[in-house]
């Protein structure tokens, strides 16, 4: 979670890194033995091999955040394997603070363990694909690492791309100050497309 900091502090320079558009899916799934953690766990590492993924609980309630940048045909080959494999799984095609919700509530009945997700900046919501702004500071504090959801990061959008970004860390909750001036760096997407037919996923895990 981003901390507040005093209004005194001054950025000098922002590098961000736009968030990657693409299709969302939660994945839930009970683990009702270590065997069954193990065999979960491997199996979203494959997946990981072919999109981004994302640990959102680990124990007796398994949960993963996955994000595709082509087609969603490997959304329903997740969805067939833990169907078949496991006594109870749960699938949302998208992710939203109402899903996020519904997942922290099993969890906490089921006292799972849950991993620590950006917010964004703005707004507050749980984003675990956001956009990213490292601040520096005028002096010699530490640089601050910054989060925004897709709303916030596409509702604040400018024609001039500098500006955009200025913009959309001056409104952030942190309470920097950003003048017109401040030097922005583009960070160059660290996302490459995957295709799906590389690597196959197990049919038994």
């Amino acid at each position: 979670m981003n901390k507040p900091f005093s209004r005194q502090k001054e950025v000098s320079r922002i590098h961000y890194s736009q968030a990657t558009p693409g299709r969302r899916a939660i994945f839930l799934v009970e683990a009702r033995t270590r065997k069954e953690v193990r065999q979960i766990t491997r199996l979203f590492d494959t997946v990981g091999q072919l999109a981004e993924v994302v640990p959102i609980s680990h124990g007796t309630l398994m949960s993963y955040a996955v994000q595709v940048h082509s087609g969603a045909t490997l959304f329903g080959k997740i969805e067939w394997l833990l169907k078949t494999q496991f006594a109870f799984s749960l699938v949302e095609r998208s992710f939203s603070e109402v899903t996020f919700r519904l997942v922290q509530s099993l969890c906490e009945e089921s006292e799972t363990e849950m991993a620590e997700l950006p917010q964004c900046g703005i707004c507050e919501a749980v984003d675990p694909f956001p956009a990213r702004a490292t601040v520096q500071f005028k002096g010699q504090e530490e640089p601050a690492h910054l989060s925004y959801c897709a709303r916030c990061a596409s509702l604040y959008a400018e024609e001039q791309e500098d500006e955009w970004i200025r913009g959309l860390v001056s409104r952030d909750r942190a309470r920097l100050r950003v003048s017109h001036d401040v030097v922005v760096t583009l960070l160059p997407d660290m996302v490459e497309e995957r295709p799906e037919q590389e690597i196959d996923l197990p049919i038994a895990i």
